[in-house]
């Protein structure tokens, strides 16, 4: 049986008291997220400031969104968006905690600083779409509307784990991980609405978005491409996670023709290990705001 509508309490190490979907995403985001080598912290490529406009594509419960309050001192403006319901249902009630203040301490707030959470039950595309997406309930993080990227990812992910088991045949280790692998890889479909950021930028009436985050599972071609030539100007740093080399490229590509300055790491296991799994991160910001 999965959580429930909301999901359970959890405390992070840091001190802040959310709720989470399953333990094993929290154990996996709080140290890519908030930890020392936190992906978003990474060389200081995206400068978080007090009362930015953030937008989180792909906020899954919001663990992203809490890092960036936390950064920006509790003082921040986010739009939070999750198109699955039951992965919604946990983003809206730790979105509610934070705009109650709840999180302030931990934050380093200022007396009187302004969080404002909008958690938005729709996911980020090029155009408008109604869509049916593999729900992961075991492990939401994977949820996807590309059916042939989750099963490249469950294989490579076989092949990851079993890497890191010492002994053994090969073949031995990645028989031993299955289990796992098919219990994270169980799907249910659900239906759920996209929109382009555009039509967002139009709807809240937003004049700048000081961070786009971007974490939606190979779907960031789509993402970028639901923003208008005419309003790239406001969005002045961009931070996404992507699956593929070849991806990341083309996105590079396009961030460098709207006039960010870029750059994309990826750790040495994915870039030269057995697996290579190519997941990478790429920064983009503007050189006139660095000056």
């Amino acid at each position: 049986m999965g959580p429930p509508s909301g999901g359970r309490p959890v405390t992070l190490p840091n001190g802040m008291r959310i709720h989470q979907w399953q333990r094993i995403e929290t154990n996996f985001l709080y140290p890519e997220i908030f930890g020392e080598d936190s992906v978003y912290a990474k060389g200081g490529y995206i400068d978080f400031q007090p009362g930015a406009v953030i937008v989180d594509a792909g906020a899954n419960v919001g663990m992203f969104t809490l890092f960036a309050a936390l950064r920006c001192r509790g003082e921040a403006e986010v739009f939070a968006f999750e198109p699955i319901p039951a992965t919604f249902s946990v983003l809206a009630v730790n979105a509610g905690a934070a705009n109650r203040g709840e999180y302030a301490a931990v934050m380093g707030a200022r007396p009187g600083a302004s969080l404002t959470i909008h958690p938005i039950n729709r996911g980020l595309s090029a155009t408008n779409e109604t869509v049916v997406f593999a729900h992961h309930p075991n492990f939401s993080l994977w949820s996807t509307r590309d059916t042939e990227f989750a099963r490249q990812r469950l294989d490579r992910f076989v092949a990851d784990v079993a890497g890191f088991i010492p002994v053994g045949p090969i073949a031995v280790r990645r028989a031993a991980v299955r289990p796992v692998v098919a219990w994270m890889g169980r799907t249910a479909a659900v239906t759920a609405t996209l929109v382009p950021l555009s039509s967002v930028i139009e709807e809240y009436g937003l004049t700048r978005i000081d961070i786009l985050k971007l974490d939606v599972e190979g779907a960031e071609i789509a993402v970028l491409q639901g923003i208008t030539p005419t309003q790239w100007d406001i969005v002045r740093q961009v931070v996404l996670e992507v699956e593929y080399f070849a991806t990341k490229d083309v996105v590079i590509e396009m961030l460098e023709a709207q006039g960010f300055t870029t750059y994309w790491y990826a750790s040495e296991r994915e870039r030269y290990g057995a697996v290579q799994s190519e997941v990478c991160m790429v920064y983009a910001w503007r050189a006139e705001d660095r000056s």
